[in-house]
């Protein structure tokens, strides 16, 4: 069980990767204000842990698109497991 359920998150979290880094530079384009907000949240994590996270468009764009895709199957598996 282990195996099946772990090999279906690292794909899943593999093409949030691949699909976040394709459709990040629409972020801008699409909804500016989410990729400023993400901006800021990076500058945020930067100034208060230190670390090098890069803080350019195409980054914070990825993060938006992971997040939402992230937030969206996570709601899917919840809906489909528990009805």
């Amino acid at each position: 069980m282990a195996t099946t359920s772990g090999l279906s998150h690292g794909f899943s979290a593999f093409g949030t990767l691949i699909v976040g880094t394709l459709l990040s530079k629409f972020i801008w384009d699409i909804v500016p204000p989410l990729g400023e907000l993400s901006l800021l949240t990076i500058e945020l994590i930067r100034s208060t842990t230190g670390a090098e996270l890069p803080a350019n468009e195409q980054f914070a764009g990825t993060l938006v698109v992971m997040v939402g895709l992230s937030f969206a199957w996570g709601i899917i598996y919840h809906v489909g497991r528990h009805s």
